[in-house]
């Protein structure tokens, strides 16, 4: 009599799907301590993954795209990581299966969603979204080429009074200092940088003013028209050229995906960053909507990566997972565009030079921690 063979191991399909700030840290866990018995498949339409804070440097015209991203095939590939250049056009939670936009369908066990938000922005509109920030940069730099060489004084507006909107039209003013360009500051509610220190937002009104930068509160873009936009109330505002730095909107392929979702259209997910109807997906980042909400910022995402990271080994080990908490209070570091930027929490704000070091020291950091060789 012979002994039965043993049992084949098990694999466990785990597909991330999107490489955002959380992705990136699952990856390097499982690149720093490989996982046996679970196969990573990493589907992202870009080969590279920006990073958000550094954005108003890209505008300020200091630094290019490249550097403010990095590139996810090598990490995929210290990770193991089967890695797929492409767009998802869907999601089956009930069949446990993601659909490319090439046709290729993708069978999983676990689904970790990490593909942010996409700009709420008029519908038709024509102006540039921050986000993709990869097709951002590539219209920004178009935009300043036709400004420069406009013979006439243009009129550009940026949509969105929070810390991106504030950060990019003073970043776009120094990049445009010497040049025929008024720039407007446009906002829905009728203040700027709701959540943040009044001494926060008086210095950034000071710097608004200080640098001929209008700003035009309650106005609540309906629709771009020919050389302006045009809020809900009827009121009409010149603008030649539109940014939008505005509130996030949930990827249109959650709609149909299976998944619960909060009033808003984002993957509803519990403490432990698990959507509440499937529980083999997770989800952190701009695409979730926390159990205990926050604004969507990189912050939580870059937050949450240990703890996804941790859930998902858990998962595929049939191991308790852990909670994920954010935190209350957050550090905002908005950089002015003049050699220094401000420093924001707990209600008190702090403006220099040492500020700037500061955060550029924590944007090269986190850059660096995902470009490191092995």
């Amino acid at each position: 009599m012979t002994d039965a063979p043993p049992p084949a191991p098990t694999t466990t399909r785990l597909v991330l799907l999107g490489a955002g700030h959380a992705h990136l840290e699952v990856l390097k866990a499982f690149a720093d301590r490989p996982e046996p018995g679970l196969a990573l498949h990493l589907v992202t339409p870009d080969p590279r993954t920006p990073y958000s804070g550094l954005l108003p440097a890209l505008v300020e015209g200091r630094i290019g795209f490249e550097a403010l991203s990095v590139c996810v095939a090598p990490l995929a590939a210290r990770a193991g990581a089967r890695l797929s250049l492409a767009r998802a056009s869907a999601i089956d939670a009930g069949g446990r299966r993601v659909t490319l936009s090439n046709g290729e369908t993708i069978a999983y066990d676990l689904l970790s969603i990490d593909i942010g938000a996409v700009p709420d922005v008029p519908e038709g509109a024509r102006g540039i979204a921050a986000k993709p920030i990869a097709r951002f940069a590539e219209r920004v730099n178009a935009m300043v080429a036709a400004i420069e060489a406009s013979p006439h004084a243009v009129e550009v507006a940026v949509v969105g009074a929070g810390a991106a909107g504030v950060e990019l039209v003073l970043a776009l003013r120094a990049r445009l200092r010497s040049r025929e360009a008024r720039l407007t500051l446009v906002g829905r509610s009728d203040g700027i940088l709701p959540g943040r220190a009044a001494s926060t937002r008086r210095r950034i009104l000071a710097l608004l003013a200080e640098r001929g930068i209008r700003l035009v509160p309650g106005f609540d873009v309906a629709q771009e028209a020919e050389g302006a936009l045009l809020a809900r109330d009827g009121r009409r505002l010149a603008a030649d050229h539109v940014l939008y730095a505005t509130a996030s909107a949930p990827p249109p392929l959650l709609r149909d995906s299976g998944l619960a979702l909060d009033a808003d259209g984002f993957v509803a997910v519990d403490r432990r960053l698990v959507s509440t109807s499937h529980r083999d997906v997770l989800a952190a980042g701009d695409a979730a909507a926390l159990a205990d909400p926050r604004p969507k910022a990189g912050v939580f995402a870059v937050r949450a990566g240990p703890v996804l990271a941790a859930n998902l080994r858990a998962l595929h080990r049939g191991a308790p997972l852990a909670a994920f908490r954010p935190q209350k209070n957050w550090l905002v570091i908005l950089s002015t565009a003049d050699g220094r930027a401000i420093a924001d929490k707990w209600g008190l704000s702090l403006r220099g030079r040492a500020v700037l070091a500061w955060k550029t020291s924590l944007d090269t950091a986190f850059l660096d921690r995902y470009r490191a060789a092995p």
